[in-house]
């Protein structure tokens, strides 16, 4: 009996010290299903948590996409980016990273869309890949009626983010210009939250004052 309860201590022990060796990064989502890429790689399927161990002391690019769990056989959805940093990571304990802005680790630059809306919303959000096409043929139609016919055909099924619809207001120089982007684009954002962000680059505070009372009316109104 003796025998077995030492033999009983030296496993447990070893396990105890097996633990404690597992090392590597954590990627937590929240309740958002969440794709983590690794210098470009994706690292896991669609998850809310995300573990990547016993990498060797380094630097890692490490970039999180929102998404949406997936049937077999079913193609993954990349959607909004959330966080991507440059971290090192020393090979020793675990180094856990909350995305969306929680637990002191910084999201995505702002003018790239760090505000995230809920996971919900994005079911019809253009992908980032999808919108900088877009963006690109917006930008090089040389007439304002013919951007506005392009737009207002992506609008019947697609939804925007605000970070979006800022790039898309910033193709133009004059208020009156800006305010009908944003005007015919603001039933489809889904952060509308974050619209304030839009309406800011508004060169008169008129206008400003305009637009902040058609999002008012607009939410009476709903």
């Amino acid at each position: 009996m003796r025998k077995i309860i030492i033999c009983f201590c030296i496993l447990f022990t070893t396990l105890s010290l097996k633990a404690q060796m597992i090392s590597g990064i954590s990627i937590d989502g929240g309740n958002i299903p969440i794709l983590v890429y690794i210098g470009g790689n994706q690292m896991c399927l669609p998850s809310t948590s995300c573990f990547i161990a016993n990498l060797r002391p380094d630097y890692y690019t490490v970039e999180v996409y929102a998404t949406r769990r997936t049937r077999p056989g079913e193609r993954v959805w990349k959607g909004e980016r959330l966080y991507t940093e440059r971290i090192y990571f020393n090979g020793n304990g675990v180094k856990y990273i909350q995305v969306r802005g929680m637990g002191g680790h910084r999201p995505d630059r702002p003018d790239q869309g760090a505000h995230c809306p809920e996971y919900g919303q994005y079911d019809r959000v253009m992908s980032s890949q999808l919108f900088d096409t877009f963006f690109n043929k917006m930008k090089n139609e040389p007439f304002s009626s013919d951007r506005l016919k392009m737009l207002e055909a992506a609008l019947v099924n697609t939804d925007f983010t605000c970070g979006q619809c800022l790039r898309l207001v910033k193709l133009y120089s004059f208020d009156d210009d800006k305010m009908e982007i944003m005007k015919l684009m603001y039933p489809r954002i889904v952060d509308r939250e974050a619209f304030f962000t839009v309406i800011d680059v508004l060169t008169f505070s008129s206008n400003k004052d305009e637009m902040n009372e058609f999002v008012k009316n607009y939410s009476i109104c709903r």
